[in-house]
């Protein structure tokens, strides 16, 4: 018996593997995605290498080592104010996030971390490796640098098309809605004349614009023989996207694109004695208000807090708002301020009624998964886009952060309570994506362990990977139909007056003679 138990022990950990995680996106909330995916191969035993700019909060786990992108935070902190965020076109807001990466990048090659990765022995060898993708790929020559392991790409971005795009997916505009808009999957004419716009400008942009930027900058860093980052992006046979057709709508992807949406979900464990004992104390429910991890409620305007003082003042239900500063004039006692919230243990809880949200794609998530009606305030990015998507399928309100009164909240926060569509869809979506056969973690960690027992893919990238988007479209195709219709049109108009004409050219030489 010892004997099998030792055998299995050192086949299991045999087969073990280390792998570089290069999660280089400064965002909290989606490292918590990534994150889940690093310790759920850090639980099949494989030794877990992260590049990040978030700091563990506690002791490093077994088989997990961080290494720390330090400082960006500092220059990003403490600069969102609600007053000062305009109305950006989907445009500009691509651009900015375009810009965004640049910024990343170039802060990021001067880090100790960074350079304590690159200092590492020129033998080490990492068996894999995983980028998150999502927009920067300045990080791509650490393949070169650890010699040439297979690698994987991730996005807890949703599914930007820039890498949809990459990896071999037709851009299906007419019924996919561009992630930072508000269209369905049922759109206008006009709709899908801009919905095609939008996605095709933020395609090329990074081809034309973007990507002549990106490639200095990486070889301005590990040198002019670096390959090309499409080179690089070209081998990445696999990827890895946070989408889920139940969480957003029915799409088309290669065999290379794996949906694994929601990966970081899990149920909720016990609360903290101290918030366990309030929310179940709590009568009439409880309501959790949070911005995300990178909006904070502190900033928001005097006139916006005093708007939710005063409507959470008239709510029957406790109040838990995750609120970074101190302390906020004319608090009602309904409401628990706090500067971190174990959020998706809060939404499991039976006595959770609703959460009030800024709609990032995290929270979103949670939300449906624990089937917790939601009202969204969005202000930026994607959160708008989600939220109203939500609030189509009735699982959602919508308030504008402009018109954050006592009134308006009331107004939103009482229709989602006291009407149970919202509560009855919500179960609905949560019953239908528990409904799997594997969970979405599960998934991705097969497709990654295939990745590393087959080292290559590529029978599962779709030729059109290598194809320009005229050819897939079969626009060439379309456009010698159409050149031969024409001819054959001209023919029919012309042809019997030509003939006419030769033979009445004909005759009279005939004649003439």
């Amino acid at each position: 018996m010892l004997l099998v138990f030792l055998l299995t022990f050192l086949l299991h950990y045999a087969t073990c593997a280390n792998i570089l995680y290069v999660a280089p996106i400064a965002s909290p909330s989606l490292q918590r995605w990534n994150r889940a995916l690093a310790m759920g191969l850090r639980n099949r035993g494989h030794n877990i290498t992260m590049l990040s700019h978030d700091a563990e909060k506690g002791p490093l786990p077994q088989n997990f080592s961080l290494i720390l992108l330090e400082g960006i935070y500092d220059i990003l902190d403490s600069k969102f104010e609600s007053n000062e965020i305009k109305e950006d076109t989907a445009v500009k807001t691509m651009r900015a996030l375009f810009k965004h990466v640049e910024f990343c990048c170039g802060h990021d090659f001067n880090t100790t971390g960074f350079k304590t990765l690159q200092e590492y022995p020129k033998t080490f060898k990492f068996d894999l490796i995983i980028f998150d993708a999502s927009y920067g790929r300045c990080f791509y020559p650490l393949i070169t640098r650890f010699n040439n392991p297979p690698a994987v790409a991730v996005t807890p971005y949703r599914l930007p098309p820039i890498l949809s795009n990459a990896f071999g997916n037709h851009l299906h505009t007419s019924y996919t809605p561009y992630y930072n808009t508000e269209f369905s999957t049922k759109m206008s004419f006009l709709e899908r004349l801009w919905n095609f716009f939008y996605t095709y400008v933020e395609v090329m942009y990074r081809k034309n614009s973007f990507s002549p930027k990106e490639n200095k900058l990486v070889k301005d860093y590990f040198g002019e023989e670096t390959p090309s980052l499409r080179d690089y992006e070209r081998n990445m046979s696999l990827l890895l996207a946070n989408v889920d057709f139940i969480f957003d709508f029915p799409m088309a992807l290669p065999p290379n694109i794996i949906a694994v949406g929601g990966l970081h979900l899990t149920p909720s464990k016990p609360l903290p004695k101290d918030l366990q004992k309030i929310m179940d104390d709590s009568k009439n429910g409880v309501i959790y208000f949070s911005l995300g991890s990178y909006l904070r409620s502190d900033k928001l305007t005097t006139a916006q807090q005093e708007g939710l003082v005063e409507a959470f003042e008239q709510l029957p239900q406790t109040i838990l708002w995750k609120f970074e500063g101190d302390s906020i004039p004319g608090l009602s006692s309904n409401v628990i301020l706090r500067k971190s919230f174990p959020q998706n243990d809060i939404l499991g809880h039976k006595n959770i009624k609703l959460f009030i949200t800024h709609g990032g794609i995290l929270s979103t998530q949670e939300a449906m998964f624990h089937a917790v009606p939601v009202v969204g305030i969005p202000f930026r990015s994607d959160q708008r886009a989600n939220i109203r998507r939500m609030e189509r399928r009735q699982t959602a309100r919508l308030i504008n952060y402009k018109n954050l009164t006592a009134a308006h909240i009331l107004e939103n926060v009482m229709e989602v309570l006291s009407n149970p569509i919202y509560k009855n869809n919500m179960r609905l979506v949560a019953r239908r994506y528990r409904d799997q056969p594997l969970t979405a973690l599960q998934r991705g960690i097969y497709w990654i362990e295939y990745v590393m027992r087959h080292k290559n893919v590529d029978h599962l990238v779709l030729p059109a990977r290598d194809m320009d988007g005229y050819q897939t479209a079969n626009l060439d195709i379309l456009a010698c139909l159409l050149m031969m219709c024409v001819m054959i049109y001209i023919s029919y108009l012309f042809l019997p007056a030509a003939l006419r004409i030769t033979y009445e050219t004909l005759r009279n030489h005939i004649q003439a003679k």
